[in-house]
């Protein structure tokens, strides 16, 4: 019976070593080393700060976190999207029994006769001024030379 006394002795004190509870009960902050120095994860609220040292002083700073962002944006959204709902549901309700709602109708805009004449009288003198500026530039441009001739 004495011979297990050891083994056993040995195995509690391993058991309730401070290393061995640390790892079955993690701190609330976990380290990770990085190249820029060391990123501490808060295990409770998931905030990231990356720690540096110089001249034996640490300062963690916060590292931006896009998915708070995120959720205060989806937040919003299904707020909104919940008065969007409750809206729509209170027009439906003021509706006589029976009735259906109606879109809202779009308004076309068809150009009057006025403005297609204008457009008309713009784009003709526009082509009207192409045409001065290709006959001009012809006129300016040196003839062309004449090929030489070559001796037989």
């Amino acid at each position: 019976m004495h011979r297990l006394t050891g083994p056993v002795l040995a195995l509690v004190i391993v058991l309730s070593s401070p290393a061995h509870a640390a790892e079955e009960t993690p701190g609330r902050y976990s380290m990770s080393a990085t190249d820029e120095g060391m990123l501490r994860l808060d295990t409770q609220s998931g905030a990231v700060s990356l720690c540096t040292g110089k001249a034996g002083r640490w300062v963690c700073r916060s590292i931006a976190d896009d998915r708070l962002a995120l959720e205060n944006e989806i937040d919003r959204l299904s707020d909104e999207n919940q008065q969007l709902k409750d809206e729509l549901a209170q027009r439906e309700a003021d509706l006589p029994p029976g009735a259906k709602p109606q879109p809202e109708a779009s308004e076309s805009w068809v150009p009057s006769d006025k403005h297609v004449e204008e457009f008309m009288t713009f784009f003709e003198k526009m082509m009207i001024r192409l045409k001065q500026i290709a006959e001009s530039t012809q006129d300016d441009s040196p003839a062309a030379p004449a090929a030489p001739k070559t001796k037989p």
